[in-house]
């Protein structure tokens, strides 16, 4: 910590606004802290350091903010808080040219933890304008000299996610958007060429973005899903613009951010219409699941006979962008049924996306298996949640995978209560020191 001048009256007076104490703030910088990967341990007294005028060390200011800012409603902003000495990470206005700056600052080992401990930001998770001039849909073009490498590296990292887990390759990904790609979208290029770059540039976005998302630095995603969609509307491509927005909506939800969540599946949905039916189908599972969890029971179960039905037209392809695995929207359909209420619906739903899922996709499948063991828990169902528990665990062995260690805490804790039975205490035991 360094010292200021003064007292910090603007925090005290924001303290005041929101109606809360300063253990309460502590309490809510400790719960952002969860969201970039930190583990931070403050409480009343560190908050009374700052307000006497000690100034934190980055990302607390950040961190302030951001939890001020959710809890009063309107955007407060570091300096608003009494930091005046915080870096900004705002880039450019222009899509190509904020791209390039993100990228280079991903590279850069100095100033990388300034992105690493971004924080996820409510007031950023609002629906974007659509392409105003959409390009006509349908695939991209044959592959070129040019873009050749891009169609392979959207084919491998997507496979290295699925596979190994989005702690995997990620610095490779980020090298390969700074060192290729973004000088690729800075050349002169025939119009339909360059579209495709801007289109498979944004898609390669999209996949970093779900790196950093599955690494639990939810701030980095939550900014590199921002410049695909940017990249997506620069290139008049909505059927990419939309599965972006709906994977903002899909981590808006995970956080606990339903008002977001809903607004940005509801935009995704909107320029969906006339994509092909395996993006229509990926969309409307996230609109399911978001208006099942706001109550909305007809909504939900209208948004998910759609996405069944699109899924059903949709032709069965490996290609990423281009299909939808029946094991992600069973996946889906699960939680939209559980925020329902119908549990054996959602556990039905799980056991059909097991048979569905594909060999190579580990995380997704030790994923399932996880949630397959919660339900049944809630169920009552301990020896059978075990069982399924003790399947994510083989699984999670093979990644590197922020969730799936998530997934691991949340399986501890719900255990806890039956320590002292056999088969949660072995798994207990299988995980203890971080096993």
């Amino acid at each position: 910590m360094t010292n200021r001048r003064g007292p910090n009256f603007e925090l005290r007076a924001l303290l005041t606004e929101a109606g809360w104490t300063q253990e309460a703030l502590a309490r809510a910088v400790n719960t952002l802290g969860a969201e970039i990967g930190a583990i931070l341990r403050y409480d009343r007294t560190a908050v009374a350091h700052w307000l006497s005028g000690t100034q934190p060390r980055h990302p607390v200011p950040q961190l302030t903010a951001e939890a001020l800012t959710r809890r009063i409603g309107r955007p407060v902003t570091p300096e608003a808080a009494g930091f005046p000495d915080c870096a900004r990470d705002t880039g450019p206005a222009d899509p190509i040219a904020g791209f390039g700056a993100l990228c280079r600052t991903d590279t850069d080992a100095a100033r990388r933890s300034l992105l690493h401990q971004r924080p996820y930001r409510v007031a950023d998770a609002v629906a974007p304008a659509a392409p105003a001039h959409p390009v006509p849909g349908g695939p991209l073009g044959a592959r070129t000299e040019t873009t050749a490498s891009l169609h392979d590296a959207v084919v491998f990292f997507a496979a290295s996610i699925e596979t190994h887990g989005g702690r995997h390759a990620r610095g490779a990904l980020g090298a390969y958007l700074a060192d290729d790609v973004v000088p690729l979208l800075g050349a002169a290029l025939p119009q339909r060429q360059r579209r495709e770059v801007l289109v498979l540039a944004a898609r390669l976005a999209f996949l970093l973005a779900r790196m950093y998302e599955d690494g639990l630095l939810h701030g980095a995603a939550q900014r590199y899903y921002t410049h695909a969609h940017r990249l997506a509307a620069e290139a008049g491509d909505r059927t990419t613009w939309s599965v972006v927005v709906r994977a903002m909506s899909s981590q808006a939800h995970r956080l606990g951010h339903l008002p977001s969540a809903l607004q940005l599946a509801d935009a995704a949905h909107r320029a969906a219409r006339s994509s092909p039916p395996a993006q229509q189908a990926y969309v409307q599972a996230q609109l399911a699941v978001v208006l099942g969890a706001s109550g909305d029971r007809r909504g939900a179960l209208t948004a998910l006979g759609r996405a069944e039905r699109a899924a059903e037209q949709a032709p069965r392809s490996a290609v990423p962008f281009e299909s939808y695995p029946p094991a992600a929207l069973l996946f889906q359909t699960s939680a939209a049924l559980e925020s329902l209420g119908d549990l054996q619906g959602a556990l039905a739903a799980l056991r059909r996306a097991a048979g569905e899922r594909a060999a190579s996709d580990v995380r997704g499948r030790a994923l399932s298996q996880a949630r397959f063991g919660q339900l049944l828990l809630r169920g009552g169902r301990l020896d059978e949640a075990c069982a399924a528990w003790s399947g994510f665990l083989s699984a999670r062995e093979r990644l590197r995978s922020g969730e799936a260690d998530r997934a691991v805490r949340e399986m501890r804790q719900a255990l806890a209560p039956y320590r002292n039975r056999k088969p949660a205490a072995d798994l207990l035991a299988r995980t203890a020191h971080g096993r």
